[in-house]
């Protein structure tokens, strides 16, 4: 199980067996802090009660290591895996509130015999765990888990369902039956058989109404500002992903304000001249003076990256913009084995698009009679062939009549329940009748508050950590470079949702008071420059492999019933294509478990 996951930690290896055989705990080491053998995992307190193993680096070690030698703790080495066992051995399971960084960890009491999972606010680093009823086990990715040579590996069939809605696994759920995942803000603890949840952190929805906008504006300055400069806390060199984008571009400003070391900057560019970014993160850089180096991803990569993209994620994740954040994972950890990135800023400070489409699906819904949404609207939207040109076109007038969660899963979902229902067979097909296809998006709704939050909050709890954080982690870890992004540091979250919603929008302007808080250290060309975001332009790709998306589909064992080569175009190409192709890729490796 531990050496599956040799790519996340080739630096070193770990093993420890309890003293009666029932429990083992492995891990492998990618060393950033206290690089001397002393920092080596498992490890376990002075007393030996304890025992650790530990994904993530702590940026408040320090200060936390101060005031539980205060308390009368003593410490052997200069590792923040120390200072975790120190905390939880004085706190328990609630020293994870004390915590800020990105961490999985699982401590096992000797005295008690109780294992504790953890993981962190935001869901940066991740965790799963199995359990069959017989057999406990947990590890950071799916492959060790299915390593056990007990172990039940069978499928969760509405896990393919789900992913051509949201292009992921949702929630706790994973493509195995016996299989979940640890919710970020969570610890399990388990114990004679029995597995206890518990929230431990969640996004504060009470803004301060007090707050102004000048205010709001230092809030931001000072939380960002700290965020960066303890991220920065290492033993090796740290380096940027820099895409020219306001996040990342900002998270760049603001080490070269805490830092005069010459950090190096990572781009990707793209085959396709209108999708790169390049020449935006070379300002970036050039302003900074970063040692900045960039590489140039081709629609080769398309064909190179499937099977790479199922073995990374070990169930169906369909975020083309794998294959960049793969790529410039591979060009940094030429250079360093750790970058910042700017991941999180479009969700903490609200910077997508369809942010603003679905307000304007809500307006003009209200506005309208009901019964031109249903007798003209909607049969119009269903009408218009979903690969033709103004999609958007498509969404809009199919979202009226819809309730205000339908209307926001129409802006991002990659195939509507229709579409699904052709695409596989009538008998997979008829598996989902009835089937509640946002049922992950219902578990975040939040109708209580502001509109703008209520879909802010649902994106940090849903496609933040399910994609964009997975993607990322899978990415970066496949190259052992560890990925930090200080964005997501949990004091920043909770400061900004402090601020009431009519200042987080003034004017409709997506990340208002980010852009605000930036003016004094980034140029207007980055300010003021359209929303552009990281992905690859897998749409012009998949257009020029069109025989080779033919023949993987045709040949794989998933149940397609409306992807035939006549109708390909039906489904339109881009997104939903590169989606069954990762699917495909994934069932033919349960081939098996997919016959008729």
């Amino acid at each position: 199980m531990r050496d599956t996951i040799a790519h996340r930690g080739p630096d070193d290896a770990g093993l420890w067996i309890g003293s009666d055989g029932r429990i083992g705990l492995g891990h492998r080491r990618l060393s950033i802090i206290d690089l001397s053998p002393a920092g080596r995992q498992p490890m376990q307190d002075a007393a030996g009660s304890l025992t650790i193993v530990f994904n993530g680096e702590i940026y408040n070690y320090r200060s936390l290591r101060s005031r539980l030698e205060s308390g009368g703790c003593e410490f052997r080495t200069q590792s923040d895996t120390e200072v975790i066992l120190g905390a939880f051995k004085t706190w328990g399971a609630a020293s994870a509130t004390r915590l800020r960084g990105m961490f999985a960890f699982a401590v096992w009491n000797d005295g008690d015999r109780t294992l504790t999972l953890v993981r962190d606010h935001t869901g940066i680093k991740p965790l799963f765990y199995y359990w069959d009823g017989e057999t406990f086990a947990f590890a950071s990715e799916i492959k060790a888990l299915l390593a056990m040579t007990a172990v039940d590996d069978s499928l969760d069939r509405s896990a393919i369902w789900d992913a051509l809605t949201y292009g992921y696994t949702p929630g706790a759920k994973t493509a195995y039956q016996h299989i979940r995942k640890l919710a970020p803000g969570h610890w399990l603890r388990f114990s004679d058989g029995s597995l206890r949840l518990s929230r431990y952190w969640d996004v504060p929805l009470d803004p301060d109404p007090s707050i102004t906008e000048d205010q709001a504006v230092r809030l931001v300055q000072d939380r960002l500002q700290d965020a960066v400069a303890m991220s920065l806390v290492s033993d090796v060199q740290v380096g940027v992903l820099l895409s020219g984008g306001l996040d990342s571009s900002a998270v760049l400003a603001e080490m070269s304000r805490c830092s005069s070391v010459r950090h190096h900057s990572f781009s990707i560019g793209f085959d396709v001249a209108g999708h790169s970014e390049t020449a935006y993160a070379k300002i970036v850089a050039d302003l900074f003076k970063t040692v900045h180096h960039e590489r140039t991803v081709g629609r080769e990569s398309l064909q190179q990256m499937l099977p790479r993209v199922v073995s990374f994620f070990d169930e169906p994740f369909a975020d083309s913009s794998s294959i960049p954040t793969f790529r410039v994972a591979q060009l940094a950890r030429e250079h360093v084995k750790v970058v910042l990135s700017g991941d999180g800023g479009d969700e903490v400070f609200g910077g997508y698009a369809w942010y603003d489409r679905w307000l304007r699906q809500r307006r003009a819904s209200a506005a309208t009679p009901r019964w031109i949404q249903g007798a003209l609207l909607r049969p119009a939207g269903a009408l218009w062939p979903s690969w033709a040109p103004g999609v958007g076109v498509k969404r809009f007038l199919t979202g009226f009549g819809l309730d205000a969660l339908a209307q926001y899963a129409a802006q991002i979902e990659l195939f509507t329940p229709r579409q699904k229902r052709l695409a596989f067979s009538r008998d997979f097909a008829a598996e989902f009748e009835g089937y509640d296809d946002y049922w992950y998006f219902r578990e975040y709704w939040r109708d209580d508050v502001d509109p703008r939050t209520c879909i802010q909050y649902l994106d940090l709890k849903t496609y933040l950590p399910d994609d964009i954080l997975t993607k990322v982690d899978r990415s970066t870890m496949a190259v052992a470079l560890e990925a930090r992004p200080p964005l997501l540091d949990h004091e920043l979250v909770e400061a900004m949702f402090r601020i009431p919603a009519s200042i987080r929008f003034r004017a409709g302007g997506l990340k208002h008071v980010f852009r605000l808080a930036l003016r004094e250290v980034l140029p207007e060309t980055i300010l003021q420059r359209p929303k552009k975001g990281f992905s690859s332009p897998v749409s012009q790709w998949v257009k020029a492999d069109r025989p080779w998306i033919r023949q993987r589909l045709a040949s794989g064992p998933l149940p397609l019933g409306g992807i035939s080569a006549a109708r390909l175009g039906r489904l339109g190409w881009g997104a939903k294509l590169w989606t069954l192709l990762v699917v495909s890729e994934w069932a033919e490796r349960h081939r098996a478990r997919f016959g008729h």
